[in-house]
């Protein structure tokens, strides 16, 4: 999602942010009148206890999810819950692993939080993760072990509710430049190597676990960062394609039948976006591949105070539009989707119009058997177009439940897939 930064000041053992946010185009977590949803109780430099058992080496042998296809594992999954602004937090000193997952004002990923989401009926768990920090420079682009261990024990928490589970390269800086059109060469060098040591670490990992090889690639800070051009396409085309060949070369544990999210430019659900997107393949096989997409629907209601009323009758036109395109390009021919980050701001607690637009975004995308995966931050603001919570993660409480009950039962509301054109 488009980012805003976050300006974070740490008094004594209390950690105080004025601001939390998604994703804004100007790369910054935060929107005027975003707080958490509590204040941590310990130092962010603490390593906290994790409440949760143990995670395993490996995940148990029962319940092995195996010999699926991306179409087959798409049709299993039906709401999914972003965990935004911890993993792919960039903030404070990133020698300590948890004092970064913190930086913008969130809690460390607990089993509490998981144990929440499961228990509400989330069976799809996006966990964004920005590895650049903690990415060598030794021209090998080693991956710090005690971070992917972070990562490895996260994905453990929610393999423990047999969940889908979706890893990314999120809030990279050296993916999202304004040279991307030019530079994709070299990006590709260091994206293979990094899905390279991602693949084999996780390999022995079921077909639960889904790799996003990029989040929403772009040039930034130019006028197509978010308006797809010929030549940005390309680019993204073609890391996608390195991506996914570094893992599917892995050929160890469960990696042959990985599946694997591509984004399109930007993750945009741009009808131009969708069109120039072309579908990486090895040997011809791409039955791994899943289009991963974006869509803050319509963008004044969804990321601004602009608006704040949804009516599904005038309103509904422009998501029925987006869907309309992943038909056409995708669906249609028989390419899986999943819509990796939606969601509406709370924009002066504008909750009947955010139930409405929440069960029509969800209930048109199942039409489509399109899973969507709803962003959260932790921002809970009612102002500035990025108040994206619905938990408090500090207590496993739900701060938006009307909300989040209209977008779990929109997902359930028509025949999964009806709307394909056949």
């Amino acid at each position: 999602m488009r980012k805003r930064k976050i300006t974070a000041l740490f008094l004594a053992l209390i950690m105080c942010l004025s601001v939390l946010a998604g994703c804004k185009k100007d790369d910054n977590p935060g929107g005027a009148g975003s707080t958490p949803t509590a204040e941590p109780t310990a130092a962010a430099t603490d390593a906290p206890a994790i409440d949760a058992p143990a995670p395993t080496d490996v995940p148990a042998d029962d319940g092995t999810l195996t010999g699926k296809t991306a179409s087959e594992i798409v049709a299993m999954m039906r709401s999914g819950f972003n965990i935004g602004n911890t993993l792919d937090a960039t903030g404070n000193n990133y020698t300590n692993i948890y004092s970064q997952e913190q930086s913008w004002g969130n809690p460390v990923i607990s089993f509490k939080l998981i144990d929440a989401l499961a228990e509400r009926g989330f069976n799809v768990i996006r966990i964004p993760t920005t590895w650049f920090k903690y990415i060598s420079k030794d021209g090998n682009y080693t991956i710090d072990p005690e971070f992917l261990g972070r990562v490895k024990q996260v994905v453990d928490l929610c393999y423990k509710h047999n969940v889908f589970v979706i890893i990314n390269v999120h809030h990279e800086d050296w993916v999202n430049v304004k040279t991307l059109d030019k530079d994709y060469e070299q990006i590709g060098v260091e994206l293979k190597a990094v899905w390279e040591q991602i693949a084999d670490y996780f390999a022995d990992y079921d077909q639960h676990l889904i790799f996003e090889v990029m989040n929403e690639p772009r040039m930034k800070d130019t006028g197509n960062e978010w308006n797809p051009n010929t030549a940005g396409c390309k680019a993204v085309n073609y890391l996608n394609k390195v991506a996914y060949e570094a893992i599917m070369s892995s050929h160890k544990g469960h990696n042959d039948e990985r599946c694997v999210m591509v984004p399109t430019y930007a993750a945009s659900s741009s009808g131009t976006a969708m069109k120039n997107m072309e579908i990486p393949s090895v040997d011809g096989d791409s039955s791994n591949v899943i289009v991963s997409i974006h869509s803050y629907t319509p963008y004044n209601f969804c990321l601004s105070d602009n608006s704040k009323t949804f009516d599904p009758a005038k309103d509904g036109r422009d998501i029925d539009n987006v869907f309309n395109d992943i038909d056409k390009y995708f669906t249609s021919k028989g390419i899986p989707v999943v819509m990796g980050e939606t969601g509406s701001t709370n924009s002066q607690n504008n909750t009947e119009a955010r139930e409405a637009w929440s069960y029509y975004f969800t209930s048109k995308a199942a039409s489509y058997g399109v899973p969507c995966v709803i962003w959260d931050n932790g921002a809970n603001g009612s102002s500035g177009g990025e108040c994206h919570c619905y938990i408090n993660r500090w207590t496993g409480e739900w701060t938006q439940d009307s909300i989040i009950q209209k977008f779990l039962d929109g997902a359930n509301s028509v025949e999964w897939g009806s709307a394909i054109s056949k």
